[in-house]
């Protein structure tokens, strides 16, 4: 699905479109579809529309005050993929999502002594279980192994909400750690579960910097990958909506 949602990939489908219909000698209708596709590539690749709407996802949740926080919470740190290079230490091989995840819970584990440190993440075929990278890596980050628990089951966050309730019940309140633009979507799979999650966003890629405007007309490859991510979310968010009440 996350194919289907990338400016690349439509922009080549509709390229394509225009190719055959030019084959087919229907040259205006093929004109169109090439305005269509570099239109949109223009959209997603220079305007500061995916700026927006990235940071629009992002904003939703303010970074967490730990001091207003209760001491001895659970932290919850939600996976984000990982790759199974075992000439790498664990912490190489979690992706790029999922290693600001686990920086966090870990920061907030060593400032207000949380009680537990949990991970989640699923088990892919004969590779080692997501959580289980998580888990090593949080213990070579200073995390206490007894503090460790793994959910290796849950394969999405809809999954891992679900994992957690059955594990821990729905009356404590616990702190959710997970991608800035992800928490909107996150938040609402677990409160639908009638848990009492406070947020905590990681890996915000949208950065207010005074010296220059986030909001610019420059090419990028970033903003097409921000695109991707924004449209993911938004698309998650309509389908919990939709498919995923209870």
């Amino acid at each position: 699905m996350d194919n289907f949602l990338s400016p690349i990939t439509t922009f080549w489908i509709l390229s394509i479109i225009a190719f055959v219909f030019i084959i087919l000698k229907r040259k205006k209708t093929a004109k169109i579809f090439l305005i269509i596709a570099f239109l949109d590539l223009f959209i997603f690749s220079v305007t500061p529309l995916p700026t927006y709407l990235l940071k629009k996802l992002e904003q939703q949740y303010i970074p967490i005050n730990t001091n207003k926080l209760d001491k001895n919470l659970p932290i919850m740190v939600l996976g984000g993929g990982h790759t199974n290079d075992h000439n790498l230490p664990t912490t190489n091989q979690l992706s790029s999502v999922a290693l600001p995840r686990l920086v966090e819970g870990v920061r907030l584990y060593k400032q207000i002594n949380g009680s537990t440190f949990i991970l989640s993440g699923y088990t892919n075929k004969n590779n080692a279980p997501h959580a289980e990278v998580m888990a090593k890596s949080a213990i070579s980050l200073g995390v206490n192994k007894k503090d460790t628990i793994m959910l290796i089951k849950p394969g999405t966050t809809w999954d891992e909400a679900i994992a957690f309730k059955k594990r821990f019940g729905s009356k404590q309140k616990f702190i959710l750690v997970t991608s800035a633009s992800h928490m909107p979507r996150a938040m609402k799979a677990f409160k639908n579960q009638g848990l009492h999650p406070i947020a905590a966003p990681a890996n915000f890629l949208i950065k207010d910097d005074y010296d220059k405007s986030i909001y610019n007309w420059k090419p990028s490859v970033s903003k097409i990958k921000h695109t991707e991510k924004a449209l993911h979310e938004y698309v998650g968010i309509l389908y919990y909506d939709w498919f995923k009440k209870e």
